[in-house]
């Protein structure tokens, strides 16, 4: 059952990944998603609570998409492939938003602190925990950070020159080093 909180907060992510977070006050924000400030404050107390709830929850989804796809998959090239396939599709929608929230816990914006744990350390630990089926932890570890790198940075790429086709291709390759490097078996 969605609640009213939830919907408005459905509203406010579908605004956000449409038009950015950047100065958007609650006011703004209640009319163009046809609710009154005074409900947006009801429900989250202020904008920076806002966000927080905002990141999360896409930060909530995603980890639950990743989760089922690792929890489901064990051979981590093919894990890999569909996670990249999820994220890119993904970020048609909010790939934007994710860069402009991360912009923010590069500020220090206290409500973006947890992003960084939220985006970075668990997907992180996903990976990882995937490649130490098939090396020692401190490689796995490393292999992991250099995967979120690769992603992250074709993910960039993809949202400014909307290449997929180019993206999905450096992905490919990056598959074949990663196997490579731990071992087709």
């Amino acid at each position: 059952m969605t609640t009213p909180r939830n919907a408005l907060l459905e509203k406010a992510i579908g605004y956000f990944a449409e038009n950015g977070v950047r100065d958007t006050s609650l006011r703004t924000l209640a009319a163009a998603i046809g609710t009154s400030q005074r409900m947006l404050n009801y429900h989250f107390g202020s904008r920076e609570d806002l966000l927080v709830a905002v990141i999360e929850a896409v930060v909530a989804a995603d980890t639950a998409m990743l989760e089922e796809l690792f929890a489901t998959e064990s051979d981590p090239f093919v894990a890999g492939r569909e996670n990249w396939r999820l994220t890119a599709d993904h970020a048609q929608r909010f790939g934007a938003l994710y860069f402009e929230l991360a912009s923010h816990a590069m500020y220090g914006k206290a409500y973006a602190r947890e992003l960084g744990e939220a985006l970075v350390d668990r997907t992180e630990a996903a990976f990882e925990s995937l490649y130490a089926t098939r090396t020692d932890p401190a490689t796995a570890h490393r292999l992991a950070r250099l995967t979120m790198a690769v992603g992250q940075g074709l993910c960039f790429d993809l949202l400014i020159d909307g290449d997929r086709a180019a993206s999905d291709a450096a992905i490919e390759e990056f598959i074949a080093m990663m196997r490579a490097r731990l071992g087709a078996g």
